[in-house]
């Protein structure tokens, strides 16, 4: 089983994170995190990804499936560069 801890909610809605959590989590000062509610009312806390992080991550998975990111990269810029001009009429 995983580390199990206590923290109190203050006033403001603040929570001190656990020290063994946040070495656990490799969690500084200033660092980026995210909670997410579970269906079954469970919070899971983790490290903000960076989003140069996250777009590798997408990368990493869409040529995993053989996807052609050179043809979405012109689509997008065609598409993009539609609306603009269209927003500029």
């Amino acid at each position: 089983m995983g580390i199990t801890e206590d923290a109190t909610i203050t006033s403001k809605g603040q929570i001190t994170i656990p020290k063994e959590i946040r070495d656990a989590l490799g969690l500084d000062a200033g660092t980026e995190v995210e909670f997410v509610l579970e269906d079954d009312g469970s919070v899971r806390v983790r490290p903000k990804e960076p989003p140069t992080e996250r777009l590798q991550g997408i990368r990493e998975r869409l040529t995993d499936r053989d996807v052609d990111l050179a043809a979405m990269r012109r689509e997008s810029k065609r598409a993009w560069g539609g609306k603009e001009r269209e927003e500029r009429l």
